[in-house]
């Protein structure tokens, strides 16, 4: 089973939660490996949603162990580090459907 069939065929709490894998799967490769950098906003108007209701979703897909998710920091100019509108996402299949 690829990336793409597995975002298509898993059953997931609600349609947001589709449309979060579906936006982190089409902003990378087409074979679905590796993370992909996402702007908050841009997954947000993707999923026709607040930035409050996709991160709730976000969160709960990263608990049920389908998405993996990285803060992005930078260092400023005065060495403090400040968090990027963005986060590293990563479609992590589970093993036993893995092939």
């Amino acid at each position: 089973m690829n990336c793409f069939q597995f975002v298509c065929g898993s059953v997931f709490d609600n349609p947001i939660q589709r449309l979060i894998m579906l936006r982190v799967l089409m902003s990378g490769s087409s074979d679905g490996e590796g993370e992909r950098v996402i702007d908050h906003q841009v997954l947000a108007d993707f999923c026709c949603c607040s930035k409050q209701a996709m991160f709730r979703e976000a969160l709960a897909l990263e608990r049920a162990g389908y998405l993996r998710i990285r803060k992005i920091a930078t260092l400023t100019i005065d060495a403090k580090a400040r968090l990027q509108p963005a986060r590293g996402y990563t479609i992590v299949m589970p093993r036993k459907e893995a092939v």
